[in-house]
């Protein structure tokens, strides 16, 4: 049953961000070359940001489906990575977060879904940002980026 409702949430997911509206430049970002979209209809946040080295985070933060030990306060990051434009597989991608209430939750390995890395976090605890940190390694390098959520 929770494959069905993962395999739910990806086919969401991608009906999401084909739709996904144009992306505004933010200034909140700390990189330059950020883009993010909120889409306060359909409840997702979209964040594009490049990085060093030709990468590029896409982060991805929606309300996890209810049910299965979800509820409305759980939300899925998801992120893809991409380097020169080519998706990024097989990279082992860790996520951690900081409640606006100042408190964090460790470092954890994203699972892998297809060219995705996903996690889920309980954000209603709070009200505020929280902010999401992704790291990786590739070619011997650490990269890291994050985001603020909501925007």
């Amino acid at each position: 049953m929770k494959k069905i409702i993962m395999l739910v949430a990806i086919m969401g997911l991608m009906a999401a961000c084909s739709t996904t509206p144009k992306l505004e430049k933010s200034d909140e970002s700390k990189h330059s070359n950020a883009k993010q979209v909120m889409d306060h209809i359909h409840s997702f946040y979209v964040s594009r940001i490049g990085l060093d080295d030709g990468y590029e985070v896409i982060f991805h933060v929606m309300p996890a489906p209810e049910g299965e030990s979800f509820s409305r306060e759980n939300y899925h990051l998801m992120v893809s990575i991409k380097k020169d434009g080519k998706i990024m597989e097989g990279l082992k991608v860790y996520s951690e977060i900081h409640h606006a209430d100042g408190t964090s939750e460790p470092k954890v390995l994203m699972m892998v879904m297809n060219a995705w890395y996903m996690t889920a976090y309980h954000l209603a605890r709070d009200s505020g940002k929280h902010e999401m940190i992704v790291s990786f390694e590739h070619d011997g390098r650490s990269y890291f980026s994050g985001i603020k959520y909501p925007e």
